[in-house]
């Protein structure tokens, strides 16, 4: 009868990782989300609704612009479209990514990710991945699709050799207006076992802000209090990335608040997300 060694033997084996491994933690959150038919009915169709209320409105522009003198495209227009999806954004992130990492923390799921090959950048970047996605659905990709349905509708190349810097806009705001609030959420989300008070507490700093504003601006009677409230950042930045900087001069100290925010929530999250707890 033979008799097996069953002492450890080590792997010589070499380990090869991808590159793309951040992605299996993207996909499987998106399937949850998307499992939820109110998160679609009550979110997604409304924010679909409005895309085609524009389209609209540009095959209007094209057809009886002659008539309602409506033959203009400025980039105001695009600008609108992308600052009115601020709603369905805070919508998004309220329901969609509050509980991407609580829900981990509350389940000890973290140490089951980081049995496996991945990092903990890794780990981030497939949370952020999925509300990035979401946001973008609702932001760049339609506003790029309204660009180039009025681009094709145009009766000559005018349109599109004067506005092609269009298209560097479009796709540099709907990353302001996405970036900085799903580093809020997901902070907001890590520091936290119950999604419900991330989610509280993410609504009450987006609104809150206005209010705060609102009340500084009634004891300083200044102008600057406005860039405590959270949208009148993203607001004036969308002004200067699409060219309107005459009404809003200052839009870079806005990005400089955003850049700032970004930075702290991707610090508080980086340092919350550990594969093991360490109770004092």
């Amino acid at each position: 009868m033979p008799i097996h060694d069953q002492s450890y033997r080590h792997w010589e084996g070499e380990l090869k990782s991808h590159y793309l491994r951040w992605w299996v933690i993207t996909y499987e959150g998106l399937k949850v989300i998307l499992r939820r038919k109110l998160f679609i009915i009550l979110i997604l169709t409304p924010a679909i609704i409005q895309f085609f209320v524009f389209g609209g409105l540009i095959y209007g522009f094209n057809t009886f612009g002659a008539m309602a003198n409506l033959n203009q495209m400025t980039p105001d227009f695009f600008f609108r479209f992308c600052f009115q999806q601020t709603f369905f954004i805070l919508l998004i992130c309220v329901f969609g990514g509050s509980g991407l990492i609580a829900n981990d923390m509350k389940s000890n799921a973290l140490q089951l990710y980081f049995s496996k090959p991945l990092t903990r950048s890794d780990y981030i970047i497939g949370k952020i991945a999925i509300i990035m996605i979401m946001l973008e659905c609702i932001t760049a990709v339609p506003c790029l699709l309204l660009f180039i349905e009025y681009a094709v509708l145009s009766q000559d190349l005018t349109f599109l050799s004067e506005n092609y810097w269009l298209i560097g806009s479009i796709i540099a705001y709907s990353l302001v207006l996405n970036l900085p609030i799903t580093f809020l959420t997901l902070a907001l989300s890590s520091v936290t076992k119950n999604y419900r008070y991330s989610a509280i507490i993410l609504v009450a700093i987006i609104l809150g802000s206005a209010v705060v504003s609102g009340l500084l601006k009634v004891i300083f009677r200044s102008s600057w209090t406005n860039f405590v409230m959270y949208w009148y950042n993203i607001g004036i930045i969308g002004r200067g990335l699409f060219g309107m900087k005459d009404e809003f001069s200052e839009w870079q100290w806005s990005l400089v608040i955003m850049l700032v925010l970004s930075i702290i929530c991707f610090w508080i999250m980086y340092r919350k997300i550990k594969g093991v707890e360490i109770v004092k």
